[in-house]
């Protein structure tokens, strides 16, 4: 196994193909977030079994707020694992790459959304579910994210457990 860090357009650029394997549009069709407005990672992860794209993870960094104080925080988004290649521990290895990354940051804590079908394995990697609410930007104005779970882990500070955060943004 070996990993690259891409800047964003580059490494989306690399790993189309995998999204598009991952999310078909069959599958699309049935995802509560198709319609959601993310923002486009500043880099990815990407894992490589030889010569092959296995996982990726987006990585974000934002200034944002925790019940209106500054903080700043390590965004992931777009964590996929081809479907051959699941339970190898790619995905592992790239959030564990992202968290260094956030570490040599400054982040205090980082922060994803995630699905009910993937809170156990987020959970077994140390992640927790956020209890609060997390407001974020969307075309048709600013508000609460309840369309997924929010999950939030410790970098350089303990990660909140409740209040509001406040992305200062769009979602990732």
């Amino acid at each position: 196994m070996r990993w690259a860090m891409l800047p964003g357009e580059a490494g989306w650029n690399e790993l189309q193909p995998l999204s598009e394997l991952v999310y078909p549009p069959e599958v699309m069709a049935t995802i509560v977030w198709r319609d959601v407005t993310w923002a486009h990672a500043a880099w990815w992860v990407l894992v490589y079994r030889e010569d092959r794209l296995v996982a990726s993870a987006g990585l974000h960094l934002r200034e944002a707020r925790h019940d209106g104080a500054r903080v700043r925080i390590g965004g992931i988004g777009g964590v996929m694992t081809h479907p051959a290649e699941r339970r190898r521990g790619f995905a592992t290895a790239a959030l564990q790459r992202a968290h260094d990354v956030f570490a040599e940051q400054g982040a205090q804590f980082s922060l994803l959304f995630c699905e009910p079908k993937n809170f156990a394995f987020y959970g077994g990697r140390g992640w927790s579910r956020f209890a609060g609410t997390v407001t974020v930007d969307q075309p048709g104005g600013r508000g609460p994210f309840t369309i997924m779970t929010a999950m939030v882990s410790s970098v350089s500070a303990l990660a909140p457990s409740t209040g509001t955060i406040d992305l200062c943004g769009l979602p990732w």
